[in-house]
């Protein structure tokens, strides 16, 4: 990982950079009794660099492009990257490389279904449609309709990008994964870019503008917590947690973390998000 990401921080975007300060290469986190095999591969890859079957324009740091410091209104923290190099982007709940919405069908994870569960029914005010993952066809034959209001896979998530929203996951590179959690996520991945995702949210807190977190997942949770975010919304803050939507059926079904943090930045004089 060293040899891989050493300079990372130079494929920051100017602004960032200048925004968040120095972060450093602690590569200290890294459990130094962690192997890969000479084959195995660390994605995403690094900015200008490629590899087979990689979607078009992901890197490492691909979150940071194409939205300004300054013009963050939401933090969504997922866990990690997809565990296939060809749909991991840099950018999280982003699938590369899917031409159309019934491919998702195609993954083991619900993850990125249930998501687009609950922002179908964010944005058609239709909460019945994510009431469980049984409703999933439907939003399948809602997101495929060609004359329906979904963009398509591959430009969905510059929509949230463009409208303020910084898509981050707690790690943003992977090598091996499991479910459970692989020691190359724990000791490894997580542990290296925790610095980094503190940063940014001392960063946003402190501009003094109304921003929401919304975390998926454990690993999210222990970074906000350690960043002494709480739940609910306070001043210019909000922050939503709920389980990883990989555990569809722990996240379904509960109020809409999207209508909730529109909710939240209405209240803190805020813009809300078109979902």
């Amino acid at each position: 990982m060293a040899e891989t990401l050493a300079g990372w921080e130079g494929d920051l975007p100017y602004a960032w950079r200048y925004a968040l300060g120095p972060v450093g290469e602690d590569f200290d986190r890294i459990d130094a009794g962690l192997d890969l095999e000479a084959w195995e591969p660390i994605f995403p890859a690094r900015r200008g660099k490629t590899f087979p079957g990689q979607p078009r324009g992901a890197h490492v740091l691909a979150a940071f492009d194409d939205i300004a410091p300054n013009g963050v209104h939401c933090l969504i923290l997922g866990q990690d990257p997809y565990p296939e190099p060809g749909l991991a982007t840099g950018r999280a709940f982003e699938a590369g490389n899917l031409a159309a919405w019934t491919e998702l069908d195609k993954m083991f994870s619900k993850s990125i279904r249930a998501y687009m569960q609950l922002i179908a029914a964010a944005r058609l005010g239709d909460e019945s449609l994510a009431q469980s993952f049984d409703r999933w066809p439907d939003v399948r034959r809602l997101l495929c309709d060609p004359a329906g209001p979904f963009e398509a896979p591959g430009v969905i998530a510059g929509r949230w990008v463009g409208e303020g929203v910084l898509l981050l996951n707690a790690s943003l590179t992977l090598s091996r994964f499991r479910v459970d959690i692989d020691p190359h996520q724990s000791r490894g991945h997580l542990p290296f870019w925790r610095p980094l995702m503190l940063r940014v949210i001392d960063m946003l807190v402190a501009r003094g503008k109304p921003v929401v977190f919304l975390g998926f997942g454990a690993a999210a949770a222990d970074i906000l917590a350690e960043a002494a975010i709480r739940e609910g919304h306070a001043g210019h803050v909000g922050y939503v947690q709920r389980e990883h939507p990989a555990f569809a059926d722990k996240v379904l079904g509960r109020e809409n973390p999207f209508l909730l943090c529109n909710s939240y930045l209405e209240a803190m004089g805020g813009r809300p998000i078109a979902w």
